[in-house]
């Protein structure tokens, strides 16, 4: 569910355009995020199958380790300027929510 909630809001940001001259963004905002954490977005996507289908404490750890790859992937872009103040909250907070999960999910 967790990872439906980021992927929602990431999708709505999706929709807005980077401008590639938008003064002091760091260059990962002059792409569209889902172009830029593809590979993060796969593996994330492998493992929480891995998991669902085999849940050991391995693969528990293999994806908590893709879903904090995807969420240090996604972080850069809360610099992006092109983006409103209210997606720039929206995206933190499904970052904190998703971080606060993984901090005990393979707790046994």
């Amino acid at each position: 569910m967790k990872t439906f909630l980021l992927l929602s809001v990431l999708t709505a940001l999706a929709f807005v355009s980077c401008k590639k001259d938008s003064g002091n963004d760091p260059a990962i905002c002059s792409s569209a995020w889902a172009a830029t954490v593809v590979d993060e977005l796969s593996a994330l996507s492998i493992a929480s199958t891995a998991y669902t289908n085999n849940p050991t404490h391995e693969t528990c750890v293999a994806y908590k380790d893709a879903y904090q790859d995807y969420i240090d992937a996604l972080e850069p872009f809360l610099e992006c300027s092109v983006y409103t103040a209210q997606q720039k909250a929206e995206l933190q907070a499904a970052i904190d929510e998703a971080e606060d999960d993984l901090a005990t999910l393979c707790d046994e």
